[in-house]
């Protein structure tokens, strides 16, 4: 009877601190899904109680849009670039940084860290000024420094509005894996960096051979984690920089969804994007988990 007790109060503990979590998880993120999913099989204007079920029908218009494939490839573009700079940069200050040696660090960190917390509409407006190719300070350093040449429409010019946009996420992104890659790399024990000292290994030696191995899974979860988090952030700084432009040649499946569903009051249409988004997000889960394998080191 005791035991029963025990296991029943142990069983209620456990419900009550984590029913609130999973009910707020429900509510804010599963349900919403639900339906999201639910609504790309229906016609649905947004502002009545006109709901009709039309099937696959939204799927079939999907997947013969060209503006589709364009807005996924450009998504891909954006993501893959992303997250390759961010990565390489932050696992770069954080490697410098764990360096105690370097008085400043803290300074560094709090200066890397800002623009993180800044709203991503600050972010894209201050970019957006940056890039005026009347009074931005990008055009007016190229035309001091006699690079007037150089200067061009960055957010208006075909060839440079992908890389210009890439630009600002990357400087907004690097101060939170920095810090996620120093806190991973400061429980690594000195002893290892000490015995490849020893042995005559330098400084970039030990990050290949013990810093990265170490830090591996920590980079993987950081991978899924931007991905995710890039198929969706990526949408007002876009949205508020460029509007997917010029001629959609930066447009993305939020940007693409947000346009079908609140501009063209197609909300079936737009939640069919939205559907697509979210299973690309869950096979690039899967692809880091299954592909980018890494032994288990113990340390």
């Amino acid at each position: 009877m005791k035991k029963a007790l025990k296991n029943f109060n142990r069983r209620g503990f456990i419900f009550i601190y984590v029913f609130p979590a999973f009910l707020l998880y429900f509510l804010g993120i599963l349900l919403p899904n639900i339906i999201a999913v639910l609504m790309s099989f229906m016609k649905w204007n947004g502002f009545t109680f006109d709901f009709k079920w039309v099937g696959m029908t939204n799927y079939q218009k999907m997947f013969n849009d060209p503006l589709i494939l364009k807005a996924f490839l450009n998504n891909m573009y954006f993501a893959l670039f992303t997250m390759i700079f961010t990565i390489i940069i932050a696992l770069f200050f954080a490697s410098v940084f764990c360096n105690k040696s370097i008085r400043e660090a803290p300074l560094y960190k709090a200066v890397y860290f800002f623009p993180n917390v800044m709203s991503v509409v600050v972010v894209a407006m201050l970019w957006k000024f940056m890039y005026n190719p009347q009074f931005g300070i990008i055009t007016a350093g190229l035309k001091a420094l006699g690079l007037e040449s150089l200067t061009r429409v960055w957010l208006g010019d075909l060839s440079t509005v992908k890389p210009a946009l890439i630009i600002p996420q990357v400087w907004m992104s690097v101060g939170l894996y920095m810090v996620i890659y120093i806190s991973a790399i400061q429980n690594i024990t000195n002893d290892l960096y000490e015995a490849a000292t020893i042995d005559g290994a330098g400084k970039v030696i030990q990050f290949f051979k013990i810093t990265l191995p170490l830090v591996w899974n920590i980079i993987k979860i950081t991978m899924v984690y931007f991905m995710a988090n890039a198929l969706n952030a990526g949408f007002a700084l876009i949205k508020i920089m460029t509007n997917g432009g010029p001629n959609n040649e930066s447009v993305v499946l939020t940007t693409y969804l947000y346009q079908n569903a609140f501009q063209n009051s197609d909300f079936g249409y737009g939640a069919s994007i939205g559907t697509f988004v979210l299973v690309i997000g869950l096979c690039f889960y899967l692809f880091v988990e299954k592909v980018l394998k890494s032994e288990n080191y113990q340390y």
